[in-house]
């Protein structure tokens, strides 16, 4: 019998270089995929970055829009306790128009209109790390001014605790039993803007409205209080003007940068 011997294949091993250029091509792909992914997230960072800064072109429109409109109502504030102070001032020296000072009291020493800023697209822009993305790092630091510095002063200088005193101290004075309708018909829904309440009946009231201190030290210590709230007022006035002069700023800087106009 005979018997068939298989021939045996041999196995020519590769050169070298072919196993060089196989894993060269590996890390080329490899490289590529890499640099392709950053390069997609990058363009997604960028286009995030450039609707954060179209955002803000929107909100510093806002800040600016309320900053001027709580400016002159707080003015006009302003003006009313001048007058308010004046009044005091003829009723410490003995000469007191309770009417004249109902109306003052209860029409401008409890109102103070605080400006509400915007600060979304700033926030996300920095939580998401897209601030980095901004090249001008002059426009970085106008950015950092407004909202770490401007923002943040006019918020701390609002004078919440010198309105509570005031209103505190004059219940001294003020018998709220001549002002039922007033309570009654306060609207909790408009209050913030136009109370629906017509003031000018407390001048008008006869007999005339009495107050229920009329010593003049008190009326001293009243008067020094509304002093206080008035400047403390005006102090506000001027970190608003301050912050809204740098959004308008602000804006203009970004609009240049990028080319933008707010919607």
């Amino acid at each position: 019998m005979e018997v068939h011997h298989h021939p045996q294949l041999k196995h020519n091993p590769k050169p070298w270089k072919e196993y060089l250029l196989e894993g060269l091509m590996i890390f080329l792909a490899v490289f590529m995929g890499f640099v392709a992914e950053n390069v997609r997230e990058g363009i997604v960072e960028r286009n995030r970055k450039q609707e954060y800064i179209k955002e803000m072109v929107n909100n510093l429109a806002y800040d600016t829009t309320r900053c001027g409109k709580n400016i002159a109502i707080d003015q006009n504030f302003c003006r009313g306790l001048d007058s308010l102070r004046l009044e005091l001032q003829s009723a410490v020296a003995g000469q007191v128009n309770g009417n004249r000072l109902y109306y003052f009291l209860t029409k401008y020493s409890n109102s103070v209109y605080r400006a509400t800023f915007n600060i979304s697209a700033y926030t996300e822009l920095r939580n998401s790390g897209s601030l980095r993305l901004i090249s001008n790092k002059q426009l970085v630091g106008e950015i950092s001014d407004y909202y770490d510095r401007r923002v943040t002063a006019t918020q701390s200088f609002l004078p919440t605790d010198l309105k509570n005193e005031l209103r505190t101290m004059e219940n001294e004075f003020l018998n709220w039993a001549y002002l039922d309708d007033f309570v009654k018909g306060y609207d909790h829904k408009t209050a913030l803007f136009v109370p629906n309440y017509d003031y000018t009946k407390l001048l008008k009231t006869t007999p005339a409205l009495k107050l229920l201190n009329t010593n003049p030290a008190a009326l001293q210590r009243l008067y020094n209080e509304v002093a206080e709230y008035e400047v403390g007022i005006k102090n506000y006035l001027f970190y608003m003007s301050w912050t809204k002069q740098g959004a308008e700023a602000l804006m203009k800087s970004i609009q240049k940068q990028y080319d933008i106009e707010n919607e």
